[in-house]
């Protein structure tokens, strides 16, 4: 007689504010906010952040996720920051769009969309610093042509600036940015 083996895959459940960090792949579950968590990974294993992230549900708050201002949420145990939009004038010289202070997280990362007229390019830049002036950044962004636009990330102290520069090409650029960093 064949022996029949039966196997149960629990999730961890509680309440929000009880919520940990999750393993990589591991599902956690909100009771009273009723909803679902995924959790990330490590940096070592490729996740652009360490935290949980949110499987969207019917209870999920996704008119944060489409704000057109300026917001910031927090997830799991890194916060976001939303809904930013810059206009990048034609033919101007290095100027800085934002700057980010390494000793709130010394890893970082911003999800971006630069379109000027028919051309875009889009993707997602991770910034990591090592110590006062020493920078690790990866950008896999993609684009249709060249925007003409080029964003440089740079470091002084514990202060990391993301610039640009264009080109002269007759139209401004818009360049669409999410900020995200371990909280």
């Amino acid at each position: 007689m064949a022996i029949v083996q039966i196997s149960q895959i629990t999730n961890r459940k509680g309440l929000q504010s009880n919520l940990p960090q999750l393993a990589g792949a591991e599902l956690g579950w909100s009771t009273d906010t009723r909803q679902l968590f995924i959790g990330n990974g490590s940096l070592q294993e490729g996740a652009p952040v360490i935290g949980n992230t949110e499987i969207l549900t019917e209870y999920s708050n996704i008119s944060a996720l489409f704000s057109s201002t300026q917001s910031q949420f927090s997830q799991g145990s890194y916060t976001r920051l939303i809904g930013l939009t810059e206009t990048l004038p034609n033919n101007t010289a290095t100027t800085a769009v934002f700057t980010f202070d390494t000793i709130i997280s010394p890893t970082f990362g911003f999800d971006y969309s630069i379109v000027r007229e028919q051309t875009y390019r889009a993707g997602t830049w991770r910034v990591i610093s090592t110590g006062s002036g020493s920078l690790t950044t990866a950008d896999d962004g993609i684009q249709n042509a060249s925007t003409g636009v080029t964003i440089s990330v740079t470091q002084s102290l514990s202060i990391v600036t993301v610039s640009f520069a264009t080109t002269n090409t007759g139209f401004d650029a818009t360049f669409n940015y999410s900020i995200y960093y371990l909280a």
